[in-house]
C-alpha cells in the first residue's frame, strides 16, 4: 500500500514547489513595480487555497487507495 501512495506524494509535493516557487516569482516581480499591496495579499490566497486543494485531494486519494479491494477482477 505503502508504494501506490509513493506517486501521488511526489506530484503533491512538485505540484505544491512550483505553485509556490510561480508566487515567489509574481510577489517579487510586483515588489518591483511598485504595485499595491492588495495584489500580494490576492496571490498569497490564491497560492495558499490551491496547496491546500492538493492536500486535500491528497488525503482523498489516500482515502481511496486504503479502501480499494486488492484484486478488482473478481468482481467481473
Amino acid at each position: 500500500m505503502i508504494k501506490k501512495i509513493i506517486a501521488p506524494l511526489i506530484i503533491v509535493i512538485l505540484a505544491s514547489i512550483i505553485v509556490i516557487g510561480y508566487a515567489f516569482l509574481y510577489l517579487f516581480i510586483i515588489k518591483q513595480m511598485n504595485l499595491p499591496v492588495v495584489l500580494n495579499i490576492l496571490i498569497l490566497i490564491i497560492v495558499i487555497a490551491l496547496v491546500a486543494a492538493l492536500i486535500a485531494v491528497f488525503i482523498q486519494r489516500v482515502k481511496e487507495i486504503k479502501s480499494e479491494d486488492e484484486n478488482d477482477l473478481s468482481k467481473y
